[in-house]
């Protein structure tokens, strides 16, 4: 009986390995992986963000863009990375500038706000980014302006700029009125800056009331959940929008990480910049 314990373990090891090896998998389309390839391929369009834009533990919505028809000849580029805070965007500008981008997309600031929740949110990101400095609506603001101007001033690209999602679905709780407080810095400094502004913030709120869920729920820092929730997509036929219906989400998975029907906002947002650039 004991081996056969010992043999469950190591199998659920396994398993477990195979699925933070699916989630976390790095885009092969990513920044330095096409500045190495080169192509002739344009426009250049760059998605620069978080697990959002990542698209391993929630829906992939630049995948999906990538196989629209109409962009056939262009060039997608994935830079979105999981736990990802502004701090680290600002890292991948070098690289954003010498690939020389006709469209920059930057769908940010999740994990910013998350990391002012509590002091274990923070601990988190401080651990795995060896952050130096406490995160706060200033740092945020700050990086933000920084990565904007900088896109603005050293590359020719057209730049849009997405509210970060909602945090949670109950616009009650702490973590939505922080997502909601994020949205506003977001929007502000992006006018100010004179970007373009992609209101997904507002819009996945307005259409949580058009809804009439009978229950909203919050955010809670559950880490379990998050890891269930990616652990039943990647080893079931569930979607996204299964899983996130089972957790007793409307647009999200596991009340951070958006499922197909928030995805496909983001990504219709998304195409009407870049169907308007194409001639």
């Amino acid at each position: 009986m004991k081996h056969i314990s010992k043999l469950w373990i190591f199998i659920f090891f396994i398993f477990e390995s195979c699925v933070i090896f699916q989630a976390t998998k790095v885009p092969s389309n990513n920044l330095k992986a096409t500045i190495i390839k080169s192509s002739n391929k344009t426009p250049k369009i760059v998605f620069l963000g978080d697990s959002i834009t990542h698209g391993r533990v929630s829906y992939d919505y630049v995948g999906s863009i990538a196989k629209h028809p109409s962009l056939n000849n262009s060039l997608i580029i994935n830079e979105g990375i999981n736990s990802r805070l502004t701090l680290q965007i600002m890292e991948q500008l070098e690289d954003l500038k010498e690939l020389k981008p006709d469209i920059v997309f930057l769908l940010i600031g999740t994990n910013d706000l998350k990391a002012t929740l509590s002091t274990d949110e923070y601990k988190r990101y401080a651990s795995l980014w060896s952050l130096k400095e406490p995160v706060t609506e200033e740092s945020f603001s700050n990086h933000l302006r920084t990565i904007i101007k900088t896109i603005k001033t050293d590359t020719n690209a057209k730049l849009i700029v997405f509210s970060p999602p909602i945090l949670g679905e109950d616009p009650n709780s702490i973590p939505f009125q922080r997502s909601k407080r994020f949205a506003e810095l977001t929007k502000n400094i992006v006018i100010q800056e004179k970007a373009i502004y992609k209101p997904l913030h507002e819009t996945l709120s307005k259409g949580l009331e058009e809804a009439k869920l009978k229950t909203r729920k919050p955010y809670i820092q559950n880490t379990w959940d998050m890891y269930w929730t990616i652990l039943r997509y990647y080893s079931t036929s569930a979607s996204w929008n299964e899983i996130g219906d089972s957790n007793g989400y409307h647009y999200l998975t596991d009340a951070i990480h958006l499922n197909e029907r928030g995805g496909k906002i983001l990504e219709g947002m998304a195409l009407e910049e870049i169907i308007s650039k194409e001639p």
